[in-house]
């Protein structure tokens, strides 16, 4: 299977301006050589800590912000290259579902006029249509067609959700990037968008990118899973395989922290030590090294690939692939 969509060596630099003349002094490497597939229909997670990228590298993925360099293929074409009517089109194709629901929505426009305007920017369908649109996105979405008129400051959190979602969904489109849509919502309530999110796949027959820092939500919801430290992949597997058999130190570290009910004291890992470091001034070779009880003496000076450990599973560390350190130990 041909993959939907095609990512190679893409990079996301964001300058720092400093002094009177606001020159470049250093850069931001947010997203710093990324390259993975996405196939049709699955579900994708991308999993990491805090100010690793991954959000940067979902909007760069729809171009909510141009890449530094790299490529984006969707379908075998440039996505890259587009531009004008072009990009306006593909835009149908790919949206977006971010973090905070009361922030990307309108707080001066009702529902209506928000679930419309896909319509009314991409000429989806005569003016007279859209508001019968939306009432049916509200109701695909589990909410009251009467709440048409309302404004988003009137609804809860999980509401406010399943508004941004129905206007992800208004264009039908085949990829959808979801920036941790449950993260600020409460348990109960992130499992009902979790639920919601699976029937619309099922439905439109969607291809997700699930970007969450919640390693239960992503065992639960997602079919294969993309590592992220630093701006980098550094370890992709399916998901069974990976919870089973992460093989970089740092997925190994992440899983081992998940909190488990009835683990006492002497069952928890210790967390991992040091800082991360600063995305202005990556540390050379493996960006991890600096905090992995498992480094070498040379992974301080070269990063390594991804190399495969098994079928659909790859890791970029020194211990694994053809030049796996022999009898690497763990650093005292």
């Amino acid at each position: 299977m041909s993959a939907l969509l095609s990512v190679r060596d893409l990079r996301k630099h964001f300058p720092v301006r400093t002094g009177l003349l606001r020159r470049e002094t250093a850069r931001v490497h947010a997203v710093d050589g990324v390259s993975l597939d996405v196939e049709p229909g699955e579900t994708l997670g991308l999993v990491g800590e805090s100010g690793c990228g991954k959000s940067t590298l979902g909007r760069t993925l729809v171009r909510l912000y141009e890449p530094t360099s790299g490529s984006i293929q969707y379908r075998g074409e440039d996505f890259l290259a587009l531009r004008g009517e072009r990009l306006r089109s593909m835009r149908r194709r790919v949206q977006m579902i971010f973090q905070d629901p009361f922030a990307s929505l309108d707080p001066r426009m009702t529902v209506g006029q928000i679930l419309s305007e896909p319509f009314k920017v991409h000429d989806a369908c005569p003016p007279r249509e859209r508001l019968e649109r939306a009432r049916a996105l509200l109701e695909t979405v589990g909410l009251n067609a009467a709440y048409l008129n309302r404004y988003p400051h009137e609804f809860s959190g999980g509401q406010r959700q399943r508004i941004s979602i129905a206007r992800a969904m208004a264009l039908k489109p085949e990829l959808v990037v979801a920036d941790e849509p449950v993260s600020a919502l409460d348990v109960s309530i992130q499992a009902q968008i979790l639920n919601l999110l699976k029937d619309l796949q099922q439905e439109f027959r969607l291809t997700y990118i699930f970007i969450s820092h919640d390693l239960a939500v992503i065992d639960h919801f997602c079919d294969r899973v993309a590592v992220m430290y630093l701006g980098r992949i550094i370890e992709v597997a399916p998901k069974d395989e990976l919870f089973r058999n992460p093989r970089h130190p740092y997925t190994q570290a992440l899983i081992e922290a998940v909190p488990r009910v009835g683990a006492g004291k002497k069952q928890m890992q210790p967390a991992l030590r040091g800082e991360v470091p600063s995305p202005i001034d990556p540390p050379a070779g493996c960006h991890f090294h600096p905090r992995c009880p498992k480094r070498h003496d040379g992974c301080d000076r070269e990063y390594p690939g991804l190399v495969e450990v098994g079928p659909g599973h790859r890791v970029a560390c020194r211990l694994h692939g053809a030049d796996a350190i022999p009898g690497a130990g763990i650093q005292p």
